[in-house]
């Protein structure tokens, strides 16, 4: 009888206690303001009663306020991660049948922000198919654009935009030939007034594709940027032109040595 009775009173002040755990819990600040953060405190820092209690709950399935914190702090830990690993990642999903229109004109990294600087996503080689969206709006020299991977995925990210051609631009096979006077000749869009112009339709993103004389330069230089010289001695330079039009500065190199300038303009509209 005297167990029976302690028992009771045991129980008795263990419902209590839980009662004021959870309205200690539950409590905010007066005039609606935020409470506190919450905090997991784990079993082995928690008190008798706290433990007995939260024993109490779970075997009716439930979770006493203490357990209820611990979940959700780590529930929002591993959303962190997640989230962390999606910005990594940058975008992966399936290519499906998407039109890769551009490629490559040179091994690059595609990263996860319009900066060198930013993390990698994957490394590129030259001839890699890539879809072209559109150049950042911070930079525009960057291009953010979609590319494939191994496994039949694709990933999103940033890539200089000298490194991006269309696939009918490309001039991989194309042997070029430039006369030993020129040393830098201009194929593509053609130059009028005698090389200092070049006439597009719109403004918009053009792609300008030149050429240089072999064991001559071995640097280029387009508006104190330095581009790529292909196997077959071309080089292309991306670049955005408004409707106010552009300048081009071209600056060929032969070890250090500047050996050739070119300079024109370009117009949009006749």
């Amino acid at each position: 009888m005297g167990n029976k009775i302690l028992s009771l009173v045991f129980t008795l002040v263990l419902l209590s206690s839980s009662i004021i755990i959870i309205n200690k819990v539950n409590a905010h600040s007066p005039g609606g303001k935020e409470h506190d953060p919450i905090k997991c405190i784990p079993p082995e820092k928690r008190t008798m009663i706290e433990r007995e209690y939260c024993k109490i709950l779970l075997k009716s399935h439930r979770l006493c306020k203490l357990e209820e914190h611990c979940a959700i702090l780590k529930l929002e830990e591993q959303q962190k991660k997640i989230g962390d690993l999606e910005d990594k990642l940058g975008g992966v999903g399936e290519c499906g049948d998407l039109p890769f229109n551009h490629k490559s004109n040179s091994k690059a990294n595609i990263h996860q922000k319009a900066n060198s600087n930013s993390e990698v996503i994957i490394n590129i080689d030259k001839g890699d198919d890539l879809l072209f969206y559109a150049p950042s709006t911070k930079d525009e020299n960057w291009y953010y654009v979609k590319v494939k991977k191994i496994n039949s995925t694709c990933a999103d990210g940033y890539i200089k935009a000298k490194y991006v051609v269309k696939k009918e631009e490309a001039t991989d096979d194309v042997v070029v030939e430039v006369k030993k006077a020129e040393l830098i000749k201009i194929l593509k869009p053609k130059l009028q007034k005698n090389g200092k112009l070049m006439v597009i339709d719109a403004e918009g993103t053009l792609s300008i594709t030149g050429a240089v004389t072999e064991d001559k330069i071995d640097e280029i230089l387009v508006n104190e940027e330095e581009e790529v010289i292909n196997d077959d001695n071309t080089f292309t330079y991306l670049l955005f032109v408004p409707s106010e039009g552009a300048e081009i500065r071209i600056i060929g190199k032969n070890n250090g040595e500047v050996v050739k300038e070119l300079s024109f303009k370009i117009k949009v509209g006749k």
